[in-house]
């Protein structure tokens, strides 16, 4: 957790810097004090760990134990010192709320902040810190109005599907295996969901139907998995993007929600004149603005459509109108963002551009560090570019972390870019050169049409990428 500003930062000593701290985090050293238990905190007892030597903090609920985390601190030791013993959100909201604490403090978690009166109640309203069902390991704390249940996969980027059948019967399947709740009372949909998926750690925050504290959430049981290929989807809005590209907003037709990564993509499968049809397509939300939108909610689904002439799928997916349906599979891909990397290259063509856009938002917003991202976006011309007003408000206002390049193929280049196509010229131009101290910097990503996509990865090889250094869509 970063609380000074940046003109407050101080010089840390050799051995202390982020990666020596992922790596003593990693080392098996029992960080939290506690050997690793989750336990509930009040106020009175987080208040005595106010010493350099027992320090703990709690930001938005969770209790942390700072200590060895103080020479690490990019702010100073006293800057630190300013929060510990004490509930520190407002102050760490206050100076550095875009930074990812979770993942960095992941392994000094001590449990939750709960409210003082909790102690006084009968054992029967406490919230259990620990449910343990088998090999589930989850934690769950409520208010008047919502309760959150928190479920710890330990495996990075767990598969992560929800269903709310009842409204007192809550699904979900994490890596697989399914569960269900059935909750003490009603809550509505849809759900909210937060994901630290470096970690593999799952929050799904459940509204209330009415307001008070449940003297438990319910039970919980193990259930048959039923594999569910495709859902079906209903058709809310549409809108050309460009002459030749669309963009669609779908909304599953019963309670549920399926997490997509950035970079990962669905299949969509439309009976198109008696045929079957099925294509692969990356969601785009969230880059989209939801106020010209219309409402993007957690069981909603975005996709950006160009329409082909020849392509089946894509013309009958720009011919729907609103209340049509198509069907939708499960998130797919294996593409997993670095985060060893502090600089993204993202080559893009056309439509390519579909998996860079999550891609772009997540490294702006949820990274543990500050990411720079170069976006080379290869169009044929101007009016071709898909959301170039979107991308150049992102460039303004993220002025030193995204630059965004627009190549042409077929016309002179008004906004001052190369004219062409991808070529070695085009590498060398916007490309850094691989040095020493570089090379385990930078990341590339590239999709386009096929000739692009291996020409491209030709051209990156020869800079010297490895094959851990870039990822191609197919």
């Amino acid at each position: 957790m970063a609380t000074g500003t940046t003109r407050n930062k101080v010089a840390l000593a050799p051995g202390h810097s982020l990666m020596d701290w992922i790596r003593l985090g990693n080392s098996g050293s029992d960080l939290t004090g506690v050997g690793g238990k989750m336990l509930s905190i009040s106020k009175s007892e987080l208040a005595k760990h106010n010493k350099r030597t027992d320090a703990w903090l709690a930001i938005r609920g969770t209790v942390y134990n700072v200590t060895q985390y103080m020479d690490f601190h990019p702010g100073g030791v006293d800057e630190l010192v300013r929060g510990i013993g004490t509930d520190a959100t407002k102050l760490f909201s206050e100076i550095h709320a875009w930074v990812n604490y979770e993942s960095i403090l992941q392994k000094c978690v001590v449990g939750r902040l709960v409210n003082e009166e909790l102690f006084k109640l009968p054992d029967i309203l406490k919230a259990a810190t620990d449910v343990s069902e088998n090999d589930l390991n989850m934690d769950w704390f409520q208010q008047l109005g919502f309760l959150c249940f928190v479920f710890y996969t330990k495996t990075p980027y767990p598969e992560v599907s929800i269903t709310l059948r009842q409204p007192n019967e809550f699904r979900f399947v994490l890596n697989g295996k399914t569960r269900c709740i059935t909750l003490h009372k009603n809550v509505n949909w849809p759900c909210i969901v937060k994901i630290v998926a470096d970690i593999g750690k799952v929050q799904v925050k459940l509204i209330k139907k009415s307001l008070g504290l449940w003297p438990t959430f319910g039970t919980i049981s193990t259930t048959k998995t039923i594999q569910i290929d495709y859902w079906k989807c209903e058709l809310l809005d549409s809108f050309d993007v460009t002459h030749n590209a669309k963009f669609l907003l779908f909304k599953y037709e019963q309670n549920l929600y399926n997490h997509v990564y950035p970079g990962r993509h669905i299949y969509i499968k439309a009976n198109v004149n008696g045929h079957v049809v099925s294509r692969p397509y990356t969601p785009v939300c969230p880059l989209v603005e939801t106020k010209e939108y219309g409402k993007i909610s957690e069981d909603t689904l975005c996709l950006l459509v160009k329409c082909y002439p020849n392509g089946k799928l894509s013309r009958h997916l720009c011919s729907l109108s609103q209340g049509d349906s198509i069907e939708v599979s499960r998130p797919q891909g294996s593409f997993e963002c670095w985060t060893s990397k502090t600089n993204l290259i993202l080559l893009a063509a056309g439509t390519g551009i579909t998996p860079m856009l999550p891609i772009i938002w997540n490294a702006l917003h949820s990274s543990i560090k500050n990411y720079n991202i170069k976006l080379l976006f290869f169009n044929k011309k101007e009016t071709c570019i898909i959301w170039k007003k979107y991308l150049d408000q992102k460039s303004a206002a993220y002025l030193s972390r995204l630059t965004v390049h627009y190549i042409l193929s077929e016309e002179e280049n008004s906004m001052g870019d190369t004219k062409g196509h991808i070529d070695e010229n085009v590498i060398i131009k916007y490309f850094p050169s691989l040095n020493k101290d570089l090379k385990n910097e930078y990341a590339v990503c590239i999709c386009g049409p096929p000739g692009f996509n291996k020409l491209c990865e030709k051209l990156v090889i020869q800079q010297g990428y490895k094959k851990d250094d870039y990822f191609v869509f197919g």
